[in-house]
């Protein structure tokens, strides 16, 4: 048989190499991991770092018990209103029978039903103290906020400067941190608010320059 000759199985042994190089297309090369050769759902959805982060918070306990409590006092905050029985501020004048920062008085746990009831009692000036509390939730939630935010970005700010520059300026800045870091938390915003004076603003600022080398750590590495 010649050369250019075609024997009878040429258009079969055609058709099975086509066969062939089809299955080899579809398959992956070589050396690709097992996690990439299974087939994947073209309805899933790419990667994410938030979604990540989410999925491991949650499967912490811990985490999960936290962000329980911080929900419930976001509620407690927005529907302060609804939650508490009485004015914070406003005294009550039924207090017959009531003495200063008298004991709760609950009408289920056997306390008269002729007394006003008072979850958590009253306090000094007559007020009920459950109704400050609940009211109170908003102001720390929003001093809370504000503390963190403010040394998570002035921290943020030095730390990245301070990786980006280096040299000088990286050891001024860190050493400056490590300075903060020396003394206890506490200690150090009761000096800070000596010399600031008193009052909310200078406590919530002493507060934030105490978490700020923290911050500033975490984004210079």
């Amino acid at each position: 048989m010649g050369p250019g000759s075609q024997g009878p199985y040429h258009g079969q042994a055609e058709g099975l190499a086509d066969v062939v190089l089809a299955e080899r297309r579809d398959q992956p090369p070589l050396g690709t991991p097992p996690d990439y050769a299974v087939d994947r759902p073209k309805s899933q959805r790419p990667a994410s770092l938030w979604r990540d982060t989410l999925r491991n918070v949650l499967h912490q306990r811990s985490a999960v018990v936290g962000l329980i409590i911080l929900g419930l006092l976001a509620l407690m905050a927005i529907f302060a209103a609804q939650i508490s029985p009485y004015d914070p501020i406003k005294q009550s004048f039924d207090t017959e029978g009531f003495l200063q920062r008298a004991a709760p008085c609950i009408h289920l746990l056997g306390c008269s039903s002729d007394h006003t009831e008072h979850l958590f009692g009253l306090d000094s000036n007559y007020r009920d103290v459950f109704s400050r509390v609940v009211f109170g939730a908003r102001i720390s939630l929003v001093i809370g906020f504000e503390i963190v935010g403010f040394a998570i970005v002035v921290g943020s700010m030095l730390g990245g400067i301070a990786g980006f520059a280096g040299g000088r300026l990286d050891t001024l800045i860190m050493r400056i941190m490590d300075v903060f870091l020396v003394f206890p938390a506490l200690l150090l915003a009761i000096a800070i608010v000596t010399v600031l004076g008193n009052g909310l603003v200078n406590a919530q600022l002493a507060i934030g320059l105490v978490g700020i080398p923290i911050y500033a750590r975490i984004m210079r590495a």
